[in-house]
């Protein structure tokens, strides 16, 4: 490690260690009263020589870079999972020191954390995945072939190795199998089955020099890898140009087709693909739901023609990038538990409940965030009442009936009394090699996830059990997330601590920040991609008319007049923090709107000073995904939003920071 890179570690550790000293954590005792350390706090961040009224953001987050200047995360966000981890660091330590059941769950965490820890560069290299997961039981990879004359490619058949990966995650490579929630019936599961997307980088291969480089890393000669990195390009255009060409717009049109349909339409052997990913056998009238099925056929009779190493050097670059996507690559502690968190969520979100927050303050937990959450409900049906859209009495059933049935879950945990015992069933059938091979021990974590997935298929959801098996990057994160199709809101463990979370802070801090937070998920129900589903996550045409109804439309133009690409997260961006503010200042709120002495701001300035804290960071805006960058998100909200001009005695006119027009929806 650098010395550079130790001093990082070292001012990261200290800012910890600063945070768990002022909150009264790890024994010490808290050093004021929780109001004044947000106060400090949120002012340590202002830039004063900015005006509030010209541009917010670099007033109230100017400071932020400075004060985290030596960091790792980026966001307030980041502080909190990068406390999580530190946490999580200690835990590993602990069971470390301590006798453990074989084969309990905590056993098995701490297998895998010491997996990481301790595995040798060797057993991380692509080449180990690659001999871990051939093509099929017949030949290896093209590239691992010892016989550099004969590689036998007429055993290889592409889609049986496909099913083979798909066992892993692998998916969207050639096509794309999910399982997902019915399009009819959001209580059952579904195979869905579509043509392959190529928006996002890890959606394609690099470029054709790092594909030749990957190459020349598992041991082929510089020419031969140039050749073939050119032709897996080649191919991949190929498969894009016919997905992306113009169809007859029947073909896009979604359908409910047989396994025996499907491949007499296709030609592809789909059931011999869905035996090898369930591992069982699939009568041929199992129902499939198809999209792009015209597209489906021009795949297979595309792929058939090209020639075979080709091809199957294609699905190994795209199998080594998804594998090294879905690891931290390193030894390192920190990278450590968050593989940990990544590959093992249910489990960690157990070990981190018992250790780190225990009943009391579950309960206490649990309390606070349904009591905010039913004031935002409340807020949000006063709304529907109201109708600013003109809704008729049918779509304002609907939309009540999605309000009153959205649920929170805390902590992404089955709500059963036997919580432990739960966990432990759930893990039962994992084993993991106690011989600190990385790459085995990943994949069998890999395959484990995909499993578990896939035995949705097998039965109802039970509500009462429900939890979200996650992708990677959502199962280390703190944030809170909205599922459409279950109408849930995850509330994970982390996020319920300092700084974002005080349990004795003033209601104004509360309601500001964890509040808008609750309130922009809990609005993902109600915006464009969400008003097609109904309470149940089934797709209800009323949801279809409302989006139409011209309120609505023109409220969407108003938002969209400067554009974005990620219109859902700006509606409920500015749905949100609408909704947020009226739970505290509408009249009849339950709150004390007194003055409060610990500060000179008024009760609204501070609640957007407090607000701002969720956008606050180090972040370059190509740095978001599915999201506009942080500066533009919080000007977007504030300029639509007169209550921040009222509270900071903004003069509204015609220019960009406070225009005359505000768009709303509800």
């Amino acid at each position: 490690m650098s010395t550079a890179t130790s001093s990082c570690r070292i001012c990261e550790l200290l800012f910890i260690l600063l945070w768990l000293s002022a909150s009264g954590q790890a024994g010490y005792p808290r050093a004021s009263n929780p109001n004044t350390e947000l106060v400090n706090q949120i002012l340590g961040y202002v830039d004063e020589s900015v005006a509030a009224c010209n541009d917010y953001y670099k007033y109230a987050c100017g400071k932020w870079s400075e004060k985290h200047e030596n960091a790792s995360f980026l966001e307030i966000t980041g502080l909190i999972d990068q406390k999580v981890n530190e946490n999580l660091i200690v835990l590993m330590d602990e069971l470390q020191q301590r006798p453990l059941e074989p084969d309990s769950v905590e056993d098995k965490v701490l297998t895998f954390y010491q997996t990481c820890r301790q595995a040798s560069a060797s057993t991380r290299s692509s080449r180990r995945y690659l001999e871990l997961v051939p093509p099929n039981e017949q030949i290896p990879w093209p590239q691992l072939n010892r016989r550099s004359d004969h590689w036998g490619s007429i055993k290889f058949h592409w889609m049986e190795t496909l099913a083979r990966l798909r066992r892993y995650g692998l998916t969207n490579v050639i096509f794309k199998l999910e399982v997902m929630p019915d399009l009819k019936n959001s209580s059952k599961y579904a195979v869905s089955i579509d043509r392959p997307y190529f928006e996002l980088k890890d959606q394609r291969i690099r470029g054709t020099l790092l594909t030749m480089l990957t190459l020349r890393m598992l041991g082929i000669n510089s020419k031969k890898a140039w050749t073939l990195a050119r032709k897996v390009k080649l191919f991949e255009s190929a498969v894009r140009e016919l997905v992306e060409m113009e169809y007859e717009e029947k073909s896009e049109l979604y359908e409910e087709l047989s396994l025996q349909q499907l491949e007499l339409l296709t030609g592809g052997q789909w059931r011999k693909y869905l035996e090898i990913v369930l591992g069982r056998n699939v009568p041929a009238d199992y129902v499939l739901q198809v999209e792009n099925s015209a597209r489906l056929n021009a795949l297979v009779h595309l792929v058939d023609g090209w020639n075979r190493e080709v091809v199957a050097s294609y699905i190994m670059l795209r199998f080594v990038s998804y594998v090294h996507k879905e690891t931290m690559d390193s030894d390192e502690p920190i990278e450590c538990v968050q593989d940990v968190r990544r590959n093992m969520e249910l489990a960690t979100n157990l070990l981190y409940e018992q250790r780190f927050i225990g009943s009391d303050k579950l309960r206490q937990h649990k309390a606070d965030v349904l009591d905010l959450f039913e004031l935002l409900r409340k807020q949000f049906l006063k709304k529907l009442d109201a109708n600013n859209l003109r809704l008729s009495a049918s779509e304002l059933e609907m939309l009540r009936a999605k309000m009153l049935n959205m649920s929170i879950n805390v902590g992404n945990m089955p709500n059963t009394a036997d919580r432990a015992s739960f966990v432990k069933r759930f893990y039962a059938d994992l084993h993991l090699a106690e011989d600190r091979n990385y790459a085995l021990n990943h994949l069998r974590l890999l395959e484990f996830r995909t499993r578990r997935w896939f035995e949705q298929l097998d039965g109802a959801l039970n509500a009462s059990n429900f939890f979200f098996i996650s992708d990677v990057q959502t199962g280390m994160s703190s944030t809170p997330y909205y599922l459409l199709r279950q109408n849930i809101i995850i509330v994970p463990y982390g996020i319920l601590q300092e700084p974002i979370f005080y349990h004795d802070a003033h209601d104004v801090f509360k309601v500001s920040l964890l509040g808008f937070m609750l309130s922009h998920e809990l609005m993902h129900g109600f915006v464009s991609g969400g008003l097609i589903f109904d309470f149940r996550g089934n797709y209800n045409e009323r949801g279809t008319r409302i989006i139409l109804e011209s309120e609505y439309s023109s409220g969407i133009s108003c938002l969209n007049r400067n554009e974005t690409d990620y219109l859902d997260e700006r509606e409920a961006d500015i749905a949100g923090i609408r909704l947020a503010y009226d739970v505290y200042f509408d009249p009849g709120s339950k709150f004390n709107l007194t003055q409060p002495s610990f500060t000179n701001l008024s009760l609204k300035q501070l609640f957007f000073l407090n607000l701002a804290q969720f956008f606050c960071g180090n972040a370059a805006p190509n740095d978001f995904e599915e999201h506009d960058a942080d500066e533009l998100r919080l000007k977007q909200m504030l300029i639509n939003f007169s209550a921040f001009a009222e509270a900071h005695g903004c003069r509204e006119d015609r220019d960009n920071m406070h225009p005359a027009q505000k768009c709303r929806l509800w």
